[in-house]
């Protein structure tokens, strides 16, 4: 069984192994190389079911099917997690081996693979657009927590899909291929952010053991993959998935204190004492472009010149140019997200239990051309403020 670490964990000679079977990989054709794997998720195949109680199984097999691919050119090579809850992230953003625009090798220096990968008819490289603002992490961060405190699956899948999709949009930025569906996967960034998004999976397995996917799903084929159903991607130390994470077992799932700002995220922490004051972010489509959100708040009546504190973030991860795929497996119902201000209530000195109805709320969203939009024009249904304790 192999084991994948975080990539900031990596020693010197295990990320140079994984730059070197990355760059083999992406330089090959045909298939089980990088453009073809990359083209399952979005253009040309379509087949990643967003939106779907398979969203971590499908996930889950395709990381690993990738994961095989580089092993086939070293067996040493395990595809290494990108943790953005952690103090690091927050601090730095992307890890450097991402970010890093060439790496050295026998005294040379080479583009780096896991800083942009070729898009599917190699017109050119996958592209990042900066700023990549990492105060939004922790809020993305703050999401995730919630979604890791649900007990049933699919309450958990659908929750950490906005999470997700927020990371997508915040790596990619305006323009950037992670920012939208159809060309993520070819950003050699994806696969780190999907093994970061397994793993917290893995967490929630172990926290939750007897909360499987419903038997009537265990035996769905996978798209894309006619070999692989959801029951063959539950248990990790299957013979088919052979793989843990670094940590994993040693985890401990009841971590009974409240987050505080400067915080790591533990991705499965249960807060106690305050109530928290979360924005329910309702019927969120996203079947169009991608946006990233901002939200500002201010204490009621606005006519007294309070300011707007930040509250939180959030990205609409949208699927625009997968239209009309024979293969598209992205379901068209809407969904919803959640938001933590709880931070934001509290700077503004307001009682936690009584401020849903003392505050007001602004959002300002930015489009794939880096624009400002008015918010009333983005595809959401409309927000909720809630109390949960």
């Amino acid at each position: 069984m192999h084991k994948r670490k975080e990539i900031r964990s990596m020693t010197a000679e295990e990320l140079l192994a994984l730059r070197r079977a990355m760059l083999e990989l992406q330089r090959r054709n045909g298939p089980g190389s990088y453009i073809y794997l990359a083209g399952y998720h979005g253009i040309p195949r379509g087949y990643c079911p967003h939106g779907s109680p398979l969203f971590l199984p499908w996930h889950r097999a395709y990381i690993r099917v990738f994961e095989q691919s580089l092993q086939a050119i070293d067996s040493t090579v395990a595809l290494p997690f990108w943790d953005w809850t952690s103090s690091e992230s927050f601090a730095e953003g992307m890890a450097t081996a991402h970010s890093d625009i060439f790496f050295n090798d026998d005294g040379g220096n080479h583009p780096n693979p896991l800083a942009s990968g070729p898009i599917e008819d190699r017109s050119r490289q996958t592209r990042r657009i900066p700023p990549h603002n990492p105060n939004r992490l922790r809020s993305f961060a703050l999401s995730l927590e919630l979604s890791m405190e649900q007990n049933d699956y699919i309450e958990f899948n659908n929750g950490i899909e906005g999470p997700h999709g927020s990371i997508h949009v915040w790596v990619g930025g305006p323009g950037g291929d992670m920012t939208s569906v159809p060309r993520a996967a070819y950003d050699p960034i994806f696969w780190s952010h999907h093994a970061t998004v397994d793993r917290q999976w893995a967490i929630w397995q172990k926290c939750n053991p007897e909360q499987n996917p419903q038997p009537e799903l265990m035996s769905q084929e996978l798209p894309g993959f006619p070999d692989w159903t959801v029951a063959d991607t539950i248990k990790l130390s299957s013979p088919r998935l052979d793989y843990t994470y670094e940590g994993l077992d040693t985890l401990q799932c009841m971590l009974e204190r409240r987050l505080e700002p400067e915080d790591i995220v533990p991705e499965n922490a249960i807060r106690v004492g305050k109530p928290r004051i979360i924005v329910e972010v309702r019927d969120v489509a996203r079947d169009g472009e991608s946006f990233m959100v901002d939200i500002f708040v201010r204490r009621k009546p606005s006519s007294d010149g309070a300011t707007y504190v930040f509250g939180g973030s959030f990205g609409i991860l949208g699927t625009e140019g997968l239209h009309g795929m024979n293969h598209n497996h992205h379901n068209a119902f809407k969904t919803s997200q959640r938001v933590d201000i709880s931070d934001a209530i509290d700077k503004l000195g307001l009682r936690r239990d009584e401020s849903v109805q003392s505050v007001e709320l602004q959002l300002t969203a930015i489009n794939k051309f880096g624009d400002v939009v008015d918010a009333a024009t983005l595809p959401i249904g409309g927000l909720e403020l809630l109390i949960i304790p």
